[in-house]
């Protein structure tokens, strides 16, 4: 990347698209959009012509061609940038990717797995999404994602629940409730939660002998949720990275002569 480039940032989520500019390998008026905002289309297109022109565009996206041709569209005001929709490398960012065919990786999970090696000094680490699906992937001293294991968020627990029982006959906002307040919300929302924090806890206690008590890096909307249980039950080596696969865009953009 030269002084003259101007790269957009974009991370398409299954709940969210998150967006920032780069500069000075910093990022830039980053955002945040839920996918079913109000007038989307109108606020995106609002939000990006208050950014520089693009000399080139990065895109991690895990969503439905539906949701991405929304940002190509918003694209089309900036024809001169180079727009590039990224798969993951089998290595880059520090990441060796081990899996058979590496593009299967999820792109947002190898950036945010670089972005918290980067964050921990090329350390150990073990980093875990807690989005619309919880996904834990190990990243050894060399660099190397080992065992990842992808299970459902609380968010896709509770919806199971919902579908699968009668619960809502009887306790109707049992699952709007997101404050606790009524009984069985709160066992919903504590129940969900607690069984991702344990599913946490149990895959760092499996690799701590190997890595010597590894940091727990986590990202995503229930992120802060289970660092507080995982806290409670007495992990100290917790931390929560905002914007990681933004973070590991940029990490992209600065080093892709490498990738």
């Amino acid at each position: 990347m030269t002084s003259a480039d101007t790269p957009w940032l974009f991370d398409l989520g299954n709940s969210r698209l998150k967006g920032a500019w780069l500069r000075a390998d910093e990022l830039a008026q980053p955002f945040a959009l839920a996918w079913d905002a109000p007038d989307f289309d109108a606020v995106l297109q609002v939000q990006l012509a208050r950014w520089p022109a693009p000399t080139h565009v990065l895109i991690a996206s895990v969503v439905s061609a539906a949701r991405a041709d929304r940002l190509r569209t918003a694209l089309q005001a900036s024809p001169q940038a180079a727009v590039l929709w990224l798969r993951s490398p089998r290595q880059g960012c520090g990441i060796i990717n081990s899996y058979r065919e590496p593009e299967r990786l999820g792109i947002d999970r190898f950036l945010a797995m670089a972005a918290a090696r980067a964050a921990a000094d090329n350390a150990g680490v073990i980093v875990v999404g807690c989005g619309t699906a919880l996904t834990l992937d190990l990243v050894d001293p060399a660099g190397s994602q080992r065992e990842g294991l992808i299970a459902p968020s609380p968010d896709l627990m509770m919806s199971a629940l919902r579908g699968a029982t009668a619960i809502v006959e009887e306790n109707r906002d049992a699952f709007e409730n997101t404050q606790g307040g009524d009984d069985t919300a709160r066992a919903l929302r504590e129940g969900c939660t607690r069984a991702a924090a344990a599913l946490v806890g149990w895959y760092h206690a499996r690799h701590c002998d190997e890595l010597g008590d590894p940091r727990l890096w986590l990202h995503g909307g229930w992120a802060e949720s289970l660092r507080a249980l995982l806290e409670e039950e007495g992990h100290t080596r917790v931390r929560v990275l905002d914007n990681a696969v933004l973070r590991g865009l940029v990490l992209w953009a600065t080093a892709r002569n490498s990738v």
